[in-house]
Formats: C-alpha cells, sequence, structure tokens
C-alpha cells in the first residue's frame, strides 16, 4: 500500500515538474531494500563490528569497480521486488494519466511546454552552466547561416542539430544518476538525492539562479551527518563563493553593461562548475555515513 500511495505521490510531483524523475530510481533502490535488506548481506558494517571489518564502509564512489558490482547486483534485486515495480508502475500510470488530461485540455502546447521543451532547451542567458558558450555560438553560426541562404530549411536543420547536440549533454548525467541510485540510495535515501540534485544542477546545459533551491531544500536532510567545521571544507565554501561573484561580475559586465567579455564570462563559468564538484567531494570526504547506516538498520529490525 505505502508504494502504492508513494507512486501516486512521485507520479504527481514529475507532472507537475518534471526533474523529479531523476529520484524514480534512487526510490526503488531504497524501497527495495527497506523490504528485502535483512535477507542480503550488508555493505556497510554495523558500528560493533571489528575495526578490520570497519575499514571496508568507505563509501562506494571511492571504489568504481565495487560500485559497478552494487549496481548490477542492485538492478537484479530491483526487478525481483513487487514494491519497487509497483512504485514504478503507478508513477509513471500517474503522470501518464494526468498528463493527458493536460493535453486533453490544453492542446499539443502543454506536452511540449510542460515535458518536450526541457530535451531540447539551450537558452544562453543567464545560464551559469559552462555549456552557454558553444549554445551561444551555435545560435549565432545558425542565425547567420539561415541569413546567408535565405532558407528556412537551413535553419529548421540546424536548429534540429543544435537540439541533438543538446540532448548529448544528458548522457554525463545519466551516468552519475545510476551511479548514485543504485550505490548510495539504498542504504542513505537523503544523502542520495541531495548529491543527484547536485550533480543534476551542476552538470545540467542550463543552470540559472533558482536551481540552486531544488538542492539546497534537500540538503537539511543529511547536514547533520556532515562534519562542517573542518578545513576543507571552509576552503570549498570560501572557492565557491569567489566563483559566484568572479562569474556575476563578468556577467553584469557583459550583459548589464554591454562589454565584450565573452571569453571571460565562459572562463568564469568553468571556474564556477569547478567550484562545485570540489564543494561536493568536500562534503562526501566529511560525510558520516555509518551513523544513517546504523540507523537504517535499527528502523529495518523494529519494523521487523
Amino acid at each position: 500500500l505505502r508504494s502504492f500511495v508513494a507512486g501516486i505521490i512521485h507520479g504527481a510531483a514529475i507532472h507537475s515538474k518534471l526533474y523529479p524523475v531523476i529520484y524514480t530510481l534512487s526510490f526503488m533502490a531504497y524501497i527495495s531494500y527497506q523490504e528485502h535488506g535483512g535477507r542480503w548481506k550488508q555493505v556497510l558494517p554495523a558500528r560493533n563490528e571489528p575495526k578490520a571489518a570497519a575499514d571496508l564502509s568507505r563509501f562506494p564512489w571511492t571504489e568504481p569497480k565495487r560500485l559497478l558490482h552494487l549496481i548490477y547486483l542492485w538492478i537484479q534485486r530491483i526487478l525481483l521486488t513487487p514494491s519497487p515495480v509497483i512504485f514504478l508502475v503507478v508513477s509513471l500510470s500517474t503522470f501518464g494519466a494526468l498528463t493527458y488530461l493536460a493535453v486533453l485540455g490544453y492542446g499539443r502546447e502543454a506536452l511540449d511546454e510542460g515535458f518536450l521543451y526541457h530535451f531540447s532547451r539551450v537558452d544562453h542567458r543567464h545560464n551559469y552552466s559552462m555549456h552557454w558558450y558553444w549554445i551561444y555560438l551555435a545560435r549565432g553560426r545558425i542565425a547567420q547561416a539561415s541569413f546567408a541562404s535565405n532558407s528556412a530549411a537551413v535553419s529548421a536543420s540546424s536548429a534540429a542539430a543544435m537540439a541533438w547536440l543538446g540532448r548529448t549533454l544528458l548522457l554525463p548525467q545519466a551516468v552519475l544518476l545510476l551511479y548514485v541510485s543504485l550505490g548510495v540510495a539504498p542504504y542513505d535515501l537523503s544523502l542520495a538525492l541531495f548529491v543527484q540534485t547536485f550533480l543534476f544542477v551542476a552538470h545540467n546545459k542550463v543552470i540559472t539562479a533558482q536551481y540552486f533551491t531544488w538542492y539546497l531544500c534537500l540538503l537539511p536532510l543529511c547536514s547533520s551527518n556532515v562534519e562542517w567545521n573542518t578545513r576543507r571544507i571552509k576552503l570549498s565554501l570560501a572557492y565557491l563563493g569567489v566563483a559566484v561573484v568572479a562569474w556575476l561580475g563578468s556577467a553584469f559586465c557583459l550583459e548589464m553593461q554591454g562589454m565584450p567579455v565573452h571569453l571571460v564570462v565562459w572562463l568564469a563559468s568553468m571556474n564556477f562548475f569547478v567550484s562545485n564538484v570540489n564543494l561536493l567531494g568536500a562534503i562526501l570526504s566529511r560525510y558520516n555515513i555509518r551513523k544513517d547506516a546504523s540507523r537504517t538498520n535499527e528502523l529495518s529490525k523494529k519494523e521487523k
């Protein structure tokens, strides 16, 4: 019943704002682990195990081979467990039904603007993403080719090529989301949701200021397990602050003052990306995973 209700809520959330779809696999892995985790070998040892065993509790992102093996195991576990399958089917059904009603009421525009638009969106203005510069240059070349040939067909084909190039940028995001969903979510769902959203935003081809609220609202769910008062995290936060100021300053000169500093803004965007990745690495390096793992095991025992 809980999987059914959760599926309805998740499907409605995806219909309202598309990006929660990235959490689907994480929810499925977590549900599967909660239902049958006790029958499987624990990947993370409990606190009271010997110190030698505790050495195995390093989180999987530091061991790619181990994590790939875990991904293979979790795909098997998810497909063989009824609850996550029910969750997936109900989520897709709810999303499909609500989208159908929207199209029925507003026509094709509801499907294009609410769903398909996000896969080919290539805005370059007010965009923190390191990809904005090639979007800007590509748009200029499309306009130039269209003007030179005076052909709508050339413009359409160039726009289509640009849209497909934009879709290829989704591949790195998909790999990272799969990595986190099956390697982290079963043992620490709150951390997985935060990391997924952070990575999704940092690697997106379009990043506006509102996107930062997507992962900041999830940070309180796992922040208590982070050792914030460390030199690395303080330096990482300072680096991020400098990167933001550098981007805002250069973007102001470009968009408000009309100065030709496109290359400077692009370099600031790449620096902003590096600062985000650096901060996430610092947070993960100071995250106490065994605290949450032990709490999850205790909750599972109580439910049984």
